[in-house]
C-alpha cells in the first residue's frame, strides 16, 4: 500500500480528523450569518467548513503528493492516483450553523475497489469511529460488536429529507408514499442531519436502517465502510454499489431487503 501500512494511514487519518474536529469546536455556537455562504437551496458552507478541510490537508498531506484529495470544499488534487483521501470536514454544516449538536468530519481513504478505510468523529461527543476493510469496525479503539437483525417493529430508521432538486433515484411522491410505509410499521423515524455520523451509527447498533437519495461520496464513503464492517449492507435503492450522487440504504441484510421493498412498485 503505497509507503505506508494501513495502520499508518489510519493513524495520520485519525490525526487529521482531530485537528478538523478541533476547528469545529472552536467555532461552534460561534458561527455569524455574515461567515456562511450558500452555496444552493438549503445547501451552505462556513468558515468552520474552510478551516477544518484545510487543517485535515494538511496532516494528510503527510501521506506524500502520490495520494489523490477529494475534498468538499476545496474539490479534488491529483484526480488520477491510485488512491484518494475523500473528505467531508463537516457533514452536517445545516446543523452546526443553527447550533445543532449532531455533525462529523468524515474521512475515507479510497481505491478503485472502494474505500479501505475510514474515519467519522463526532468531536462533541470525543467519539471517533473507524473501519479498516476486511478488518471490523471500532468505536474509541474498542471493537463494534457485529449486528443483529431485528423485525422493523423494532427498528428505528434514519433518512435524510430531501430539499429541493436533491431527489435523483425516485419521484418525490414515492419517497413520501414510501417514508409513509416505513413509519406505519418501524419503532421510528428520525431525521437527524448527517449522513456519515447515521451510517457510524448503524455500524454501533444505535440506528436500524438508513436511506437518502441524491448523496455525494464524501458524504458516506466513511460512514458506508464502518456499516458494511459491523455488519450491515449498503446499496443504492435499487440493490446495486451506491455511486456519487445517488441514492443508498443501509441495514443487515434483512432489514435492507425490507426497505427496499418500500420503495418498489409505489
Amino acid at each position: 500500500m503505497a509507503d505506508l501500512k494501513l495502520e499508518e494511514l489510519m493513524q495520520l487519518a485519525s490525526s487529521a480528523a482531530l485537528a478538523g474536529g478541533a476547528e469545529l469546536k472552536a467555532h461552534f455556537g460561534d458561527v455569524s450569518r455574515n461567515s456562511v455562504q450558500r452555496k444552493a437551496l438549503g445547501d451552505y458552507a462556513s468558515k468552520a467548513d474552510l478551516a477544518a478541510e484545510k487543517a485535515i490537508a494538511v496532516i494528510l498531506a503527510e501521506a506524500g503528493d502520490h495520494y489523490g484529495f477529494v475534498g468538499e470544499e476545496t474539490g479534488t488534487r491529483n484526480a488520477d492516483a491510485k488512491h484518494r483521501w475523500v473528505v467531508d470536514p463537516l457533514d452536517g454544516t445545516s446543523n452546526f450553523i443553527w447550533g445543532i449538536p449532531y455533525f462529523a468530519v468524515s474521512i475515507a481513504l479510497c481505491d478503485d475497489q472502494g474505500e479501505v478505510l475510514g474515519v467519522v468523529l463526532d468531536p462533541l461527543r470525543d467519539e471517533m469511529f473507524t473501519a479498516i476493510r476486511g478488518c471490523g469496525a471500532w468505536l474509541n479503539g474498542k471493537r463494534l460488536a457485529r449486528l443483529s437483525d431485528k423485525r422493523p417493529d423494532e427498528a428505528i430508521i434514519s433518512l435524510s429529507m430531501p430539499i429541493q432538486g436533491q431527489l435523483k433515484a425516485i419521484e418525490r411522491s414515492t419517497f413520501f408514499r414510501s417514508l409513509d410505509a416505513i413509519t406505519n410499521e418501524t419503532a421510528g423515524v428520525r431525521r437527524l442531519g448527517s449522513a456519515a455520523l447515521d451510517l457510524a451509527y448503524i455500524g454501533a447498533g444505535r440506528l436500524d436502517g438508513y436511506f437518502e437519495d441524491g448523496l455525494s461520496h464524501y458524504d458516506y464513503a466513511a460512514g458506508k465502510l464502518i456499516a458494511q464492517e459491523a455488519g450491515a449492507l449498503v446499496t443504492s435503492f435499487t440493490g446495486g454499489v451506491p455511486v456519487d450522487g445517488g441514492s443508498l440504504l443501509a441495514g443487515t441484510s434483512s432489514m435492507l431487503l425490507w426497505l427496499k421493498s418500500k420503495f418498489q412498485h409505489r
